[in-house]
């Protein structure tokens, strides 16, 4: 066994007022080509208070030279042999002694060097036991913004949220680890069977509406049939197999179809051409409001669409109650776009979750929701760009480029949009649209 690290010069640390300790625990196995970035990412927040635990499963590569390089920003790292990932991670809890820990394995890293502070400076958790955020896949290609459900008991249908996206209370933790018993059965989707488990006993569970971890789409996790049905022996361990097993059989049609080159071709014939050159001019909005909720639109009472919509995937919009979205609209909808209640949206906006990076030599694509939220107003050809959020109230003027988000009852305009304005903050009226034919 090999161990070094802070701990073993006696140096260790504690919480400090309005600052907890946080330990983030890394777990690694001849991960030479993806520490670094990992270790990096945990250093250099600017969050100062955090506990680093590094635990090596007896790697045979380059691996220890790179710990033992940052040797002096690491709090503890121990390498010896495992019985696996979860046994390693069970490890990092016993050698724990913060307040919260997080799991940031081998090839993950923090989105930003200020997502600690974000989280943890000032603020108190008391009587949470998880906290939770969103987090960033890392496609070959594109990247896409993954956001965690507001309602932890969407856990009912599975995972909503990246384990490595998430904080739980060290006490907790250390009275429930991951049970290595279900190895053999569940694989790699213990820290589910963890998170369920903590679900079922009642835990409180806060999402915080922050990009905490980025991650590369890789390795033995990407399996969507496998984990789907690791998903249900977890879902089901608590009862009604039944009605978990139609779901499981309901999502595994889905990923099939998808997955299926002719079967994609008649989604995006409909997804697309329907759409967008049929549906979209039907005169009457009930009959194309039922044809839109059929290709999956979530969208709330007295919402109207009117006429001549543009949208690449319909099925990942959201409408609210009592908006209303004015004609020639484009809505790239493809990482999900959150529209509130009493929204107007005027002629021709466009909604653009996705982007390039400029930087990126195969031209990556950058994917991330927008969000607007309840009784904002946009303006004639106004363009919302990818991972914006609309806070509540807010104005966006015509003609305006919104490439960052907007605060409450803020009043926006020029390229890029600017803050020239407060609008006032008693808002009291609904938007109701009663013509037959729009």
């Amino acid at each position: 066994m090999l161990f070094g690290g802070l701990r073993t010069k006696g140096i260790t640390k504690q919480s400090q007022e309005n600052q907890p300790l946080i330990t983030v625990v890394t777990v690694v196995r001849n991960g030479e080509e993806t520490l670094e970035k990992t270790i990096l990412s945990v250093i250099n927040q600017s969050y100062k208070n955090v506990e680093y635990i590094i635990v090596d499963g007896a790697s045979t590569d380059g691996t220890l030279d790179i710990v033992k390089k940052y040797e002096d920003r690491i709090d503890y790292w121990i390498s010896e042999p495992d019985n696996g990932i979860y046994s390693a991670m069970n490890k990092g809890i016993d050698l724990a002694t913060g307040e919260w820990i997080n799991f940031m394995n081998s090839g993950d890293f923090f989105t930003k060097n200020d997502v600690l502070e974000r989280v943890f400076d000032n603020t108190n958790w008391n009587n949470i036991d998880v906290v939770y955020g969103n987090a960033i896949v890392i496609y070959k290609n594109y990247i896409i913004e993954l956001i965690a459900d507001e309602d932890s008991h969407a856990l009912l249908n599975g995972p909503t949220y990246r384990h490595g996206a998430s904080f739980v209370r060290t006490s907790l933790h250390k009275e429930i680890k991951f049970d290595i018993s279900k190895a053999s059965l569940l694989k790699y989707a213990l820290d589910f069977h963890f998170i369920f488990t903590l679900f079922s006993m009642g835990k409180i569970f806060k999402k915080i509406d922050i990009t905490i971890l980025s991650y590369i789409e890789e390795g033995t996790s990407n399996h969507p049939y496998k984990s789907l049905w690791y998903n249900f022996l977890i879902l089901s361990c608590k009862g009604k197999k039944f009605k978990y097993f139609f779901i499981f059989l309901k999502k595994l049609f889905y990923v099939i179809i998808i997955r299926n080159r002719i079967s994609r071709f008649i989604i995006d014939f409909f997804s697309y051409y329907v759409c967008n050159y049929i549906i979209s001019f039907i005169p009457i909005w009930s009959l194309r409001k039922c044809c839109y909720k059929i290709m999956g639109l979530k969208i709330g009472k007295s919402s109207v669409i009117n006429m001549s919509q543009y949208f690449t995937c319909i099925y990942k919009l959201e409408i609210g109650n009592n908006t209303h979205i004015n004609r020639g609209c484009f809505f790239e909808t493809r990482a999900r776009i959150i529209i509130g209640n009493n929204v107007s949206i005027s002629h021709q906006v466009s909604l653009l979750t996705g982007s390039h990076d400029v930087n990126s030599v195969n031209f990556s694509g950058i994917y991330r929701p927008i969000k607007i939220e309840d009784y904002v107003w946009i303006g004639v050809n106004a363009t919302i760009l990818h991972g914006v959020t609309i806070g509540m109230g807010a104005v966006v003027a015509a003609g305006a480029v919104v490439t960052k988000d907007v605060e409450p009852y803020s009043i926006v305009g020029g390229v890029p949009a600017k803050k020239i304005g407060v609008r006032c903050k008693n808002l009291d009226y609904k938007i109701n649209w009663t013509l037959p034919f729009i």
